[in-house]
């Protein structure tokens, strides 16, 4: 049985596949007003859960008592731990400033009429290069960092830990908010 914490960030992962997915599907029409639109949303989206994770998970897991990383089982010796941490934290950074690269080509793209092919093409060919290191790190998420809490801490803080990344999950700037709400219609 999953852990709440786990049921949490993996739901909140689905909802950016599949957010990634449609800013995939726009750009291959290619619809840029669109997908320009659906990228700024996922963007914001994935930062939302990136700093819950930064701010709840990753140091709730680094500050650990080390004598809990056993090796055995689920868990990774402390050292495996943090070595992962720092992994996911510089996957974090690749996924921000690539997004924020592709935000900065695509508003200068809606300001023009015409979008060739070629241009759509490369949008699309770098959101694959995000996309499959998503995919990666997603998974060692999901296999991993968001098992342990349950391996590591009582029902009573993964309750608590669980509660803060809700709330900072919860925390959309309202302008991304209202976006949001117009997809999901």
């Amino acid at each position: 049985m999953k852990n709440p914490v786990e049921s949490l960030l993996e739901d909140d992962h689905a909802s950016l596949a599949h957010l990634l997915a449609e800013l995939d599907a726009e750009l291959a029409k290619p619809n840029i007003a669109r997908a320009f639109e659906l990228l700024d949303l996922f963007w914001a989206r994935l930062a939302v859960h990136i700093r819950a994770e930064n701010l709840h998970l990753f140091p709730a897991l680094a500050n650990a008592a080390p004598s809990l990383f056993t090796g055995k089982g689920s868990l990774p010796t402390f050292e495996e731990a943090h070595s992962l941490l720092l992994r996911l934290r510089s996957d974090h950074d690749f996924f921000m400033t690539e997004l924020a690269l592709m935000i900065k080509v695509m508003r200068e793209m809606t300001g023009s009429q015409l979008v060739s092919d070629e241009e759509a093409g490369d949008l699309r060919q770098r959101l694959t290069t995000i996309a499959k290191r998503l995919e990666v790190h997603n998974r060692l998420e999901e296999t991993q960092t968001y098992v342990w809490p349950s391996l590591l801490f009582d029902q009573q803080t993964v309750g608590r830990l669980f509660d803060r990344l809700q709330n900072e999950l919860e925390n959309i700037p309202p302008r991304i908010a209202k976006i949001g709400i117009e997809f999901d219609r």
